[in-house]
């Protein structure tokens, strides 16, 4: 079973600023002029400024969204096991870990099993480089290249690729398949199966184990393990075609995305587990690394419950598997983008303080936006770790097995 591990670093993040001490204006002298709850267009005449004020608005947007994303998928979980819901997503995900704990333990003979596949984040290393270049002049993005720190690059591949392929879409696979694999399963799966199924079956079993759980010809859902052809979730590799998107090793062509090396230059380069990283004006580089990593793609997780134990009037674990392989995919995407956040978040703070002070020349308006941009940014930074904390909280109880 995949177990979940992470520490936030940096997530108890600290900006010594001043707030303006009043709402915000449209052009009043010593008053900030920009709306930063939304995508913002500064032009206060330095790059630099205009960088930091855009991507603070950014940042916010983001965070904002992604607690939202959080708070609704821990409701919807509260919601289906009868637990209350909340417009405070901590408590939310509070109720839900309590309702997930809950059925747990009223059903402490019976092991439920989570397995998904993990969340993949790729963050643009061409959007970061030309970010910078319209802030640096002198940036050189061939002398000084984006590099990807703790992760891999990806990208299109036109020559050899050597590391992982991924192909979006309707595809042979050897591999591991968010979405339906259709072929045979090395994991557990939850699907149709023309086979012996070993596990439980939503429908009829034609033989039964002394434990009660299927042995033989599911007609129905089996959710365990398929000797034989499946048509459905897969948490492990999916052999045969896989209707999503496909994640294999490869040596060779690559039709999709390669993570890894390529023996030609990537096109339109990615960073996947890590954070992208330029040198240039450290403004620049702060507020465009903080951009890119907001706008990381993340895929959501395929995830598989699978039940041993007797399941007589354990109606509640069907429930239960509805509703965490409808929401569960959320919290497991949230939880690895908002430790991408959190790490690009951390320079982004210093810079912005550091401006506050550095740019007295800026004007009245620019330097209100300056501090109003460091309280923004604070609130997106705790925002951002709630998100963090509570989805990896929901998501370790999940996945932890219980009963048994």
């Amino acid at each position: 079973m995949k177990r979940i591990a992470f520490s936030l670093a940096g997530a108890s993040l600290a900006l010594i600023l001043t707030s303006c001490g009043e709402d915000v204006g449209s052009g009043v002298p010593g008053a900030c002029s920009l709306d930063f709850t939304r995508p913002v267009d500064a032009d206060f005449g330095d790059p630099r400024i205009d960088a930091l004020l855009e991507a603070t608005a950014e940042f916010n947007v983001n965070a904002t969204n992604l607690e939202n994303d959080v708070r609704t998928a821990c409701n919807a979980i509260a919601s289906d096991l009868g637990a209350a819901t909340s417009d405070d997503t901590a408590m939310a995900c509070a109720n839900a870990k309590d309702a997930i704990e809950g059925v747990f333990d009223a059903h402490a003979t019976v092991t439920v099993n989570v397995a998904y596949t993990p969340a993949v984040c790729t963050v643009s290393a061409t959007a970061t480089a030309d970010c910078v270049a319209r802030c640096d002049a002198s940036f050189d993005v061939e002398a000084t290249p984006v590099t990807c720190e703790g992760g891999e690059l990806s990208g299109g591949c036109s020559g050899e690729c050597s590391g992982q392929c991924t192909v979006e879409g309707s595809a042979s696979c050897t591999g591991s398949c968010s979405g339906s694999c259709t072929g045979s399963c090395s994991g557990t799966v939850e699907a149709t199966c023309e086979g012996t199924c070993m596990g439980t079956c939503d429908g009829t079993c034609s033989a039964m184990a002394g434990d009660g759980s299927c042995m033989g010809a599911c007609d129905g859902t089996c959710r365990g393990t398929c000797s034989g052809s499946i048509e459905g979730s897969c948490s492990a590799e999916c052999t045969g075609s896989c209707s999503g998107s496909c994640r294999a090793e490869v040596t060779g062509s690559c039709e999709g995305q390669c993570t890894g090396s390529c023996d030609v230059m990537f096109t339109e380069p990615r960073c996947e587990g890590g954070e992208v990283n330029v040198e240039a004006d450290a403004d620049c580089s702060a507020s465009c690394e903080a951009e890119a990593s907001v706008n990381a793609e993340c895929t959501e997780p395929e995830v598989v419950v699978t039940f041993e134990g007797d399941l007589t009037g354990a109606d509640d674990l069907g429930t239960l598997a509805a509703t965490l392989r409808d929401n569960l995919p959320t919290l497991l995407a949230a939880a690895e983008k908002s430790a991408i956040m959190v790490e690009a978040g951390v320079e982004m703070n210093t810079r912005i303080r550091a401006a506050a002070d550095a740019f007295t020349d800026a004007g009245l308006q620019a330097q209100a936006c300056l501090v109003s941009a460091g309280s923004v940014f604070v609130d997106a930074t705790n925002s951002v770790s709630v998100s963090a904390s509570v989805s990896v909280e929901v998501s370790a109880t999940a996945t932890a097995s219980a009963g048994g």
